[in-house]
């Protein structure tokens, strides 16, 4: 399952999403606000909220970017693009923001994800190259995704459904933001011909 959203010279996202997602209207709102080149990496968390009992691993959520340009008589034509596998990051229920916690059931927990330190300087790279290009006026195109892996979720061979809410936080200062809400991973994966009685590991260490 994915969503993506495209950023056109990395300035403003739009958000393209599969008829099965769901998408807060304010969320919606605020990515097309959103320019990647104010992240800072190192600060960029996934959140997935899920039943207790589900053994989210490294790489249950991956962010994809890129960024080209043809260049000008100053710069050369570029292009780059990278997927970054984030990794568990163990926090306390009690260090978590309330954003997370709202409506938590008894049931329910939160895994907090973030991009190892090598991929974060990757992406900071990245991103330094795109704002070497905007100061120069040269047009760019980018694109900022995040999807999740169906067989990173340990223990899905339990349920007959499971749904996912995807939090994000792209900026420190601006906290988390409900991403997507209710998304069935083992509905996914049978759209997607997946099954999860075989891949229902993650690959990733």
């Amino acid at each position: 399952m994915k969503l993506k959203s495209k950023v056109i010279g990395i300035l403003a996202a739009s958000v393209i999403l599969n008829g099965c997602m769901s998408m807060p209207l304010s969320t919606m709102y605020k990515m097309s606000q959103f320019s990647p080149l104010d992240m800072e990496p190192q600060d960029i968390r996934i959140a997935l909220r899920t039943d207790q009992s589900i053994d989210v691993k490294n790489g249950a959520a991956k962010i994809f970017m890129s960024y080209s340009s043809d260049g000008n008589e100053s710069l050369p034509a570029f292009y780059e693009e990278h997927n970054f596998n984030v990794q568990v990051q163990q926090a306390p229920i009690t260090d978590m923001p309330e954003i997370l916690l709202d409506d938590l059931e008894n049931n329910e927990r939160v895994t907090i994800l973030k991009l190892s330190d090598s991929d974060a300087q990757l992406m900071k790279g990245l991103l330094a190259k795109a704002k070497e290009y905007k100061a120069e006026d040269v047009k760019g195109r980018g694109e900022f995704a995040i999807s999740t892996e169906n067989n990173c979720f340990g223990n899905l061979n339990k349920f007959e459904s499971l749904e996912v809410d995807v939090f994000l936080q792209a900026v420190k200062e601006d906290g988390y933001m409900l991403f997507l809400e209710d998304i069935d991973v083992i509905e996914e994966a049978k759209d997607n011909d997946i099954d999860l009685q075989q891949t229902n590991r993650c690959e990733v260490g």
